[in-house]
This record gives C-alpha cells, sequence and structure tokens, in this order.
C-alpha cells in the first residue's frame, strides 16, 4: 500500500528522480498486466459495439483521438525535456520520429485526404502503424523499465499504442477501410508512402552529427542488432527500407489474389 501511495504521489515525477524500487505497476509487473488486458478488452469492446456507425462517425471519433494522442505526444516532449536532472532537448532520441509517431502524420490523411490519400493513411495504420502499436503496447520496454503505469509517462504509452490498435480495429469492424480495398497491385505499395516522407528527417538526424537510430534505421535497438549488427550502417538502412516498403504488402496480398481467383470462376 505504501508502495502504491508513492507511485500515485510521483504520478508526474521524472525518472531522474524517482526511486524505482517503490514503484509498483512496472513492466510485466500483476498491475501492469492487469490494466493492459482491462483496456485490451475496452479496445475490443468499443471496436465490436462502434462497428454499426456511419463513417462520419467514425471519422470524428477517431479525429478527437488523434488530436488527443498528438497534443499529449507534444507535453510528453516538452514534459521529458524540462522535468528531469537537466533542462535540455535530446535531438537523437526525442523527436517524434518512431514508426509509431507516423500516426500522428498519417492519421490526418486517413481522415481527411483523397481516395489514395486516405488507402496511404489507413494502409499504413492497418500494416506498419499495427505491428508497432502491438509490439509496443503489449512490451513498452522503453517507458516502463523506467516509470509505472501509474505515471504521466506510463499512462501515454499505454493510451497512445492502445488508441492506435482500436483505430485499426475500429476501421476493420466498420468498413472504413479494410484489407481488400486496394483495388490495383501498385495500390499494395501506398500504406508505406507516410514512412518513406518520415524516414527523410529520420535520417537526416541519424546520419547527422547528432547521431541517432529513429525508425530503426541503423538497427541499435530491440533484438535488431543480433539479427543486422554485423552490418554496415547504410546496409542496415537499405534493408529497413525494403521491409518498410514491402511489409504492408503482406497484408493486402491475400485478399487481392483472392478476389482474383473468385473472379476467374464467376
Amino acid at each position: 500500500m505504501q508502495n502504491l501511495l508513492y507511485t500515485l504521489q510521483n504520478f508526474f515525477t521524472h525518472k531522474d528522480f524517482l526511486e524505482h524500487y517503490n514503484l509498483v505497476g512496472m513492466l510485466f509487473s500483476p498491475l501492469h498486466l492487469c490494466l493492459s488486458a482491462l483496456l485490451l478488452v475496452l479496445i475490443v469492446f468499443l471496436a465490436v459495439k462502434l462497428r454499426r456507425c456511419d463513417h462520419k462517425t467514425v471519422r470524428n471519433i477517431m479525429a478527437v483521438l488523434w488530436a488527443t494522442m498528438t497534443i499529449w505526444e507534444i507535453v510528453k516532449i516538452t514534459w521529458e525535456s524540462v522535468g528531469g536532472n537537466e533542462v535540455s532537448f535530446e535531438w537523437g532520441g526525442i523527436l517524434p520520429l518512431y514508426p509509431c509517431s507516423i500516426f500522428m502524420y498519417a492519421m490526418p490523411f486517413a481522415l481527411w485526404g483523397n481516395q489514395y490519400m486516405k488507402k496511404a493513411g489507413c494502409g499504413y495504420l492497418c500494416t506498419l502503424g499495427l505491428l508497432g502499436a502491438a509490439i509496443n503496447f503489449f512490451y513498452p520496454a522503453n517507458v516502463l523499465s523506467n516509470y509505472s503505469c501509474l505515471s504521466f509517462a506510463g499512462a501515454h504509452t499505454m493510451l497512445f499504442h492502445g488508441v492506435m490498435l482500436f483505430c485499426c480495429m475500429l476501421m476493420q469492424t466498420s468498413g472504413y477501410h479494410r484489407y481488400t480495398h486496394m483495388n490495383k497491385p501498385w495500390e499494395m505499395l501506398l500504406p508505406a508512402i507516410p514512412t518513406m516522407i518520415v524516414s527523410i528527417p529520420a535520417n537526416l538526424v541519424n546520419y547527422s552529427p547528432i547521431g541517432s537510430d529513429y525508425m530503426f534505421f541503423k538497427c541499435n535497438s530491440f533484438f535488431l542488432p543480433a539479427v543486422f549488427g554485423w552490418l554496415e550502417d547504410w546496409q542496415s538502412t537499405v534493408i529497413l527500407y525494403v521491409l518498410y516498403l514491402l511489409l504492408p504488402v503482406v497484408f493486402y496480398l491475400p485478399g487481392m489474389l483472392y478476389r482474383k481467383k473468385h473472379a476467374k470462376t464467376l
């Protein structure tokens, strides 16, 4: 009980000032697992419950969630920059240039874009965005290794990636976007466009004197060093570009092949 009170009292405390041994709700703790399970149940329930909403309502719901998460991300970056031992902006790690950050840039295309812009935005969220959101929702090691899930940063990462999962599921259940919506083979490359665009500033920082591993192009994060650690940075970058380009195709190819086969039988 004492540890829970300490955790709640330090909801807005920066990791530099936390006594981590007194925190509850860190990575894979019972509290973290229970809250994650409850949030996942809520995500699935709402996606199913709202499946009959018209597309205008679906768009409005996702627009509110997108605006809320984007504002929260800006506030979180500011808080991280001014709340620690040193007041500074960590150019090499705090910029919103990660695969999941693309959610903030792709959603306007999914919400208000024309036919192809919508396919690019929705396609990102339902492919690369879905993969990134799922990984960080179930394994938020970057944040919950330093914070409790009952903290400003912990709540942000759980809800940010939870919202991404919910928007993807709502698109699928409501028919706002589905994996059968790509009509031509070249359209399967549209979901990679937001990623390709964000990769430009990401790699400008990665290969600048600042140095970083935004969007994991240098393969210095997670399990990537074990797989690609023997490669030069530029080689890893080429491989990641190919993966970012082709992974979305995996989601849409079965539906396209099925429709093509079904059309031949008619």
